[in-house]
């Protein structure tokens, strides 16, 4: 996928590789978020204790268009990629009363990240498939005909 930063938010390995070059919310079209965090040792169990119901919800949503989660360093770094439809879609799904947006509230109350960067994507393109499928179908990229 070829990806323009719309928003960044915190840090990975005390940098923040995603700034934006200009105002990119609200664009049209699907949209890609990207996360990654640091647990404090401490707070590991807690949160991988809430992974199944997250990632059976997403499993389950017919909104996302694409998901992975990637262990950089497992069970401490964790590295999430996801592809949907629009931001409404994705803001539901990360801010609603569901796991995912339990887990965010259990994650800022009791501080369970050392580090972590939020950030949203316009896609740009998209080349090839992964596991034989177009990560971005049924959704047209912006000025594709559907």
């Amino acid at each position: 996928m070829f990806l323009e930063p719309t928003a960044a938010r915190g840090s990975w390995s005390r940098v923040n590789p995603f700034l934006p070059d200009g105002p990119g919310h609200g664009l049209p079209g699907p949209v890609a978020a990207l996360t990654r965090a640091t647990l404090r040792p401490r707070h590991a169990l807690s949160f991988w204790r809430r992974v199944p119901g997250i990632s059976a919800r997403i499993g389950a949503d017919t909104d996302v268009l694409f998901k992975i989660g990637i262990g950089e360093v497992p069970f401490l770094h964790q590295v999430t990629f996801s592809v949907w439809p629009d931001s409404a879609s994705m803001a539901r799904f990360a801010r609603g009363d569901g796991p995912h947006g339990q887990a965010i509230r259990a994650v800022r109350a009791e501080d369970w990240f050392a580090e972590e960067l939020y950030a949203r994507f316009h896609i740009l393109g998209a080349e090839g498939r992964w596991d034989g499928v177009d990560p971005l179908h049924p959704v047209p990229l912006q000025g594709e005909a559907a």
